[in-house]
Parts: structure tokens; C-alpha cells; sequence
């Protein structure tokens, strides 16, 4: 590190700059090899700290050097102990404000330091790599998905590839005993437990080399199976409609570290991944979830990179809507820091606005505290005109009064670090993961964590105390005794320092404020359609659609249903839709039946619905107010679209929806008619205050009809 080392060149004499420098950097290699970079960049800030002596300072006597000495710092905190006693109330308040904020910037760092060890645990981070393409889709975007013959291409042609790892996710129905729920299956090469680092509670990682054998987290093992050991027992999982396998338990995952994003629920060998549905492993047009590559050096993936152009032929060629510029690779390392760039990736990035949002919080928090002491330390410091003439009639110099005030002030932080802590540990904390649900922990056991809070302490109370002991120190000892000081009057920087807290102050009301009436509007904010009354049913075919329908339209408190392969919330599907002019546009698209857009209450700003029974109205489409906006449509009502080289003509509109969380912009999305053999869904529309019995009624009759599928 460079910048610890200019810093103390700044402040050290310079007869000492090369002696320091050498043997600061033989402690870093020493450092270094002894145990991780990361361990020797955090010894050498400290020890750069500890240099930081007065007897190598620059212009510092040995007259001023004396005032290190143990008794005037006893003295000094007896001072300052008494100075606290004296006036409780301002005490109170310097301290507790202080503490909140200290508080709240260690739940800051708390998080930074979760958020930059995510996936870090992982042996291999720096060998293994995910591959990734760039295709220009309503711009250049970087995509985390791959062609399905990628890893065994690249394996085969590149030797410095030491190992590949395929992974694709799928649901599927899992039974054990009277347990049945529907779960995400994960579906990977044997390679996904050497290159990734998840170690075994029981049974060996080996044995995901056999198709017929399922590796297990900890907490579905503990929903299946209770505390027992599972190793060898059987579950039955149940694919599509029909198609059963029973799977032998050969393994449970250790606990995962809190600070993941890759993980999974159950693991099989990837030869499974033919039993939900016919999968074409050489079709270079269809994508595979994740790919992963090994290599033993990082040299290695820009000579591969470099080499890349027949299979961007290859992909374009089968799948020419995703017309790939270049394919590129990211590592383990960095892949969560980058997972921000990527879409439809493995891993994903929640935390973007928290790295920028939460550091200001916490800096305005010092700073509003660090005011707050400033002013009121000003206006105490009244009180103490007759010690600091006494001391400086007796031999005490600026300085030494200057370094009395700081010292004070950093006492008064330390008590305020140790109830902030108190406060971050009992109450902010706990309170924080609630509402965030970021597994966060203070961990108290590290080096790192003390570190950080001995340069708060020092930091904050050299911040906040530097100008009023720069400027009590300044009162003249004959005026303080005459009477003749005029305290404060006529000083524009304390008028301005009360500004600050000041306006802070009415910055941290309104922002309250503010936080309030989003909450409100949060909570009020509309879906774009009803999800009020209105209930799903997921079924597993056209047969089990009929039989629910016909339960469900019997029932009094049913006013209207409606069936769909797609359902808002839930599924989508994705396709591109082409203008006359052949200009194309990624689009979320939901197949329904004609009674979804009532049922769902979707709005009709203009245009009509789908007519039931209409032959015509299978080629026509439903689309949102984005996808007008994105087509820059002036008539809608009429143009003609192209999906899958077939034409379909709009005939309404209405108002956007969102089938992503608020957080996510609304996205252009189309409505057309579904084959009833592809139903999926049963959405039911009830009367006010009917849901519960209509839940209840459609649960018995699945029970019925279903026992060995889940509801």
C-alpha cells in the first residue's frame, strides 16, 4: 500500500524516511508470506499508525514531547471525568448522540465487510471462471447464460482448461414419505463439488458421480428428514405430469457460510437433466444456466478469450435473435462485485444501493454528532475560562492545551464506542437483518473489526474536538482573569458550525418525513391489477385444470375463472417482437385465456379484450403502455407485430402492471391466447371476504384428486 507511506513522509522527519520505508516493507513481505495479503495490508496500516510518534514528528520539541507522559494524561482524564460529572445533561447528550452514530456506522461496516466476502470462501475462487457473452439487445448487455455445448467444446479444445462444470435448474415435485412440496433442483456436473467449496456434513461428494444419487443443503435435509443422518434414503422426485425417479441420498451440505450468493437446495448429475423434458445437449441455439471453466492461471482465460470467434459463429448461426459480439469470462473472485453488469446470471447483486446509501448514512451521522459536540462544547467551554487561564499562567503553552481538549474529547468518544456498541449489538443490529434480511454479524473475535473502531474512536474525536480546542486554547490568560473576553460574539465559524447542525438537523426531519410518506405510498401503491379477491391454483396439466375449474365454478363464492400457461407474479415468458420496419424489442409475454384480463382486473385504457371463441383472435395481442411507449406507437390499435415469424395485430391496450417486485422498472410485456392443452393456471376471481373458504375448499378437493402432489 502507497498512500500509508506518504502519509508518514508528510509527518515524519525525513532522516528516518529510509530506515522506515525498508523496514516497512520487509514486515509486509514478511507478512505476506507468512499468511494472506488481505492480513498483511491490515498490519501494515497499524504499524504505519504506531509510528506515528512525536519524537519522529516534524517540528515537535523535546519541551512538547513531555506532555506524552503518563501523569499529564491521568491528569487529564481525571479532568475530564469530573468535566462529565459536572454537567450530566450535556454529557448525556454529547455521548448518546455520538454513540447512535457510532452505532449505525458499525452496522455500515458490518455490512461492506458481508457484502465483500460474499462467495470469497470458495478454495478455487481464483481459478474457476463463469462464461458469459456480449449481445446487443436494446443495447450492448453483458448475458451470464451460455449454448448448452460450450464446457465440453472448450474442454476438448483448450487444454489449459483443467476442469468444466454445466449447472441448470428445474422444479420438481419431492416425496418422502407424507412430505410432498414442490422444490428447485439443481443440475450440475460431479465437478461442482471440487471446484466449488461446499463441504459435507455427511456422506462424500464423490458420490454425485452416480445419476441415481441426490446431495442435499442442510436446511432440506432438516424439512425432509429431522436432525437424523439421511445418508442412504430414498426420494421420489416427480417430473412433468407423470415421470417418477427415486433418488438415493448421498450426501448433506455442511451449513453455508452466511455471505454466499451461489448455493442449492438439491443437487443430481446432469445425465438428469433429460427427465423433465427432452434436452438437446449439442443445440447451440438453446442456453444452459451457468458454465464454468477451471484454469490454473488467470494468463490462461485472455489466450482463450482471444480465440472465441467460431463459437460466436456457431451460436449466431443457430439462434440469430441472440447474435453474440464477443464471449468473455469472470471470475469467482470478482463475480459478485460484477453480478450488477450481468443478466439472467447465476449470481445476482441486491446490495448496489446499500455499498452507495449506507456510507452516506453513516458519514452524515458522524458529522451531524461530531456538529453537535462542536457547538455545544463551544458554549461549555464558558465554564472553563478560569481553569485554562490557571493552566496557562502556570507554564501550560497552546499546544499543550490544545492536546488536553483533544484528549477529552476522544475519552468522551471512547465511552460513547462502548455504548454505541452495546446499542449496534443489541438493538440496531438485530433490528437491521429483520428489515433488511442481510445476514449480518459484528464479529467481535477479529483483528480487522478493533482496528476499525480504535480509528473511529480517534477519528471522530479529532474531528469534532479539533476546532474547539483550537479555539479555547486560543483565549488569552490576562483577559479570562481581567473579564474583558467577549466569548464567542464575533466569530463567524461558530455562527457557521451552528448553521451546519443546523441545517442537518432540518435534513434529518425531512428525510424522517420522507420515509414516512414512502412508506405510505409504498403500501398503497397500485399493482396494475387486482391481486386483491383474487386466488391461483397451480395445476399440472389440461386434466387437472378441468377437474379444479369444475369444482371451483360450482361454488357460490367463485364469480369468474380464467386458465393460463403464464401468470402474473409467477411465470413468464420471454419472446422478441419485431416492428415492420424489423426493429426488435425483448418482451415478457403471458398466454391466457380470454377471461384473464378480467379476472386479473387488468385496466383497458383503449382498444377491447379478447373475444371467447374466436378463431380470428388466436393471432391477435393484448400489450402494456411501455410497449406502445418502446415502439413509439401513435395508433396502436391496428399495427402489426411479428413473433416467431408469424403476424399478430393489436387490438387493445392497457394500463402496466408489475409482475417484478416495485424495485424492478416495469418491463414491456403482451398478452395473447393460450392453447387450453397448455394450461397451467387456474386464477379465480371471489367475492369480497370469500377467500379463505374458497382456499379451504380447493385444498380438499386437491387432497382428493392429487395426495402425491403438493398444493
Amino acid at each position: 500500500p502507497q498512500w500509508p507511506l506518504k502519509i508518514l513522509k508528510f509527518f515524519l522527519k525525513k532522516q528516518y524516511h529510509e530506515e522506515i520505508e525498508g523496514d516497512l516493507e520487509e514486515l509486509f513481505q514478511d507478512s505476506v508470506e507468512s499468511g494472506s495479503h488481505r492480513a498483511a495490508k491490515w498490519s501494515y496500516y497499524w504499524e504505519t499508525v504506531r509510528l506515528l510518534r512525536p519524537v519522529l514528528l516534524k517540528n515537535v520539541s523535546q519541551q512538547t514531547i513531555a506532555v506524552n507522559q503518563y501523569p499529564m494524561f491521568k491528569n487529564y482524564f481525571k479532568v475530564s471525568m469530573r468535566n462529565l460529572g459536572k454537567s450530566p445533561l450535556t454529557s448525556f447528550i454529547n455521548v448518546f448522540g455520538l454513540a447512535v452514530a457510532i452505532g449505525v456506522t458499525l452496522i455500515v461496516y458490518t455490512f461492506l465487510e458481508f457484502d465483500k466476502s460474499i462467495d470469497q470462501f470458495h478454495v478455487k475462487k481464483n481459478e474457476v471462471y463463469l462464461a458469459t457473452f456480449f449481445a446487443n439487445r436494446d443495447g450492448l448487455k453483458q448475458y451470464g447464460v451460455t449454448p448448452r455445448p460450450l464446457a465440453d467444446a472448450l474442454s476438448q479444445e483448450f487444454p489449459q482448461i483443467t476442469g468444466t462444470c454445466r449447472v441448470e435448474d428445474g422444479r420438481a415435485v419431492v416425496k418422502y414419505e407424507d412430505k410432498v412440496f414442490e422444490e428447485e433442483i439443481r443440475y450440475t456436473d460431479p465437478s461442482f463439488l471440487t471446484m466449488f467449496t461446499f463441504p459435507l456434513k455427511w456422506g462424500t461428494a464423490s458420490s454425485l458421480n452416480d445419476p441415481a444419487s441426490i446431495i442435499l443443503n442442510e436446511s432440506m435435509s432438516k424439512k425432509y428428514f429431522g436432525e437424523e443422518n439421511p445418508v442412504g434414503r430414498d426420494l421420489v422426485l416427480l417430473f412433468g405430469d407423470s415421470l417418477k425417479k427415486a433418488f438415493t441420498v448421498t450426501g448433506v451440505a455442511a451449513p453455508f457460510p452466511k455471505a454466499r450468493n451461489l448455493e442449492f437446495k438439491f443437487l443430481v448429475h446432469f445425465e438428469n437433466i433429460n427427465l423433465p423434458q427432452s434436452y438437446d445437449m449439442n443445440d447451440w441455439g438453446s442456453f444452459l444456466r451457468a458454465t464454468f471453466i477451471q484454469v490454473d492461471s488467470a494468463t490462461d482465460i485472455h489466450s482463450i478469450e482471444t480465440r472465441m470467434d467460431k463459437y460466436i459463429r456457431l451460436q449466431n448461426t443457430a439462434n440469430p435473435d441472440w447474435a453474440a459480439s464477443s464471449f468473455t469470462f469472470e471470475q469467482l473472485a470478482t463475480l459478485h462485485a460484477r453480478a450488477q453488469n450481468l443478466e439472467n446470471a447465476i449470481v445476482y447483486d441486491e446490495n448496489v444501493e446499500g455499498r452507495i446509501g449506507l456510507p452516506v448514512i453513516a458519514i452524515f451521522m458522524l458529522l451531524l454528532a461530531s456538529f453537535n459536540y462542536i457547538n455545544i462544547a463551544i458554549v461549555s467551554a464558558t465554564k472553563r475560562l478560569r481553569e485554562i487561564g490557571v493552566r496557562k499562567v502556570v507554564g501550560a503553552n497552546r499546544f499543550k492545551v490544545i492536546v488536553q481538549f483533544l484528549t477529552e474529547n476522544i475519552i468522551i468518544t471512547f465511552f460513547a464506542l462502548v455504548i454505541g456498541l452495546a446499542m449496534c449489538y443489541f438493538i440496531l443490529m438485530p433490528w437491521f437483518v429483520d428489515f433488511t434480511g442481510w445476514q449480518l454479524e459484528l464479529r467481535l473475535l477479529t483483528s480487522e473489526v478493533w482496528i476499525f473502531m480504535a480509528m473511529l474512536v480517534f477519528v471522530t474525536g479529532f474531528v469534532s474536538g479539533i476546532y474547539p480546542a483550537f479555539y479555547v486554547s486560543s483565549f488569552d490568560a490576562v483577559k479570562i482573569f481581567k473579564g474583558s473576553l467577549q466569548f464567542g460574539q464575533r466569530n463567524p465559524l461558530t455562527k457557521f458550525f451552528l448553521g451546519i447542525q443546523l441545517v442537518l438537523t432540518l435534513i434529518t426531519v425531512t428525510a424522517a418525513v420522507v420515509f414516512t410518506q414512502n412508506n405510505v405510498f409504498q403500501n398503497t401503491r397500485s399493482w396494475g391489477y387486482a391481486h386483491e379477491n383474487v386466488l391461483y391454483v397451480q395445476v399440472p396439466n389440461r386434466q387437472a385444470f378441468d377437474r379444479i375449474n369444475a369444482s371451483s365454478i360450482r361454488n357460490r363464492n367463485v364469480l369468474l375463472t380464467s386458465g393460463s400457461s403464464d401468470h402474473l407474479g409467477r411465470k413468464m415468458s420471454n419472446t422478441v417482437v419485431y416492428t415492420d420496419t424489423r426493429q426488435q424489442f425483448d418482451v415478457s409475454q403471458f398466454s391466457v385465456d380470454a377471461n384473464y384480463a378480467e379476472t386479473m382486473g387488468l385496466e383497458f385504457i383503449e382498444g377491447r379484450n379478447f373475444r371467447k371463441d374466436s378463431e380470428t383472435d388466436k393471432q391477435v395481442l393484448v400489450v402494456n403502455q411501455t410497449l406502445v411507449e418502446g415502439l413509439k406507437l401513435a395508433k396502436p390499435i391496428g399495427a402489426i407485430l411479428e413473433i416467431d415469424s408469424e403476424k399478430y395485430e393489436i387490438v387493445g391496450v392497457v394500463k402496466d402492471f408489475h409482475h417484478h417486485s416495485f424495485f424492478s422498472r416495469v418491463e414491456p410485456a403482451l398478452l395473447k391466447l393460450a392453447d387450453a392443452n397448455d394450461f397451467r393456471y387456474l386464477s379465480l376471481k371471489v367475492a369480497a371476504g370469500a377467500g379463505n373458504d374458497v382456499h379451504e375448499m380447493l385444498t380438499k378437493k386437491w387432497a382428493e384428486l392429487y395426495p402425491d402432489m403438493p398444493f
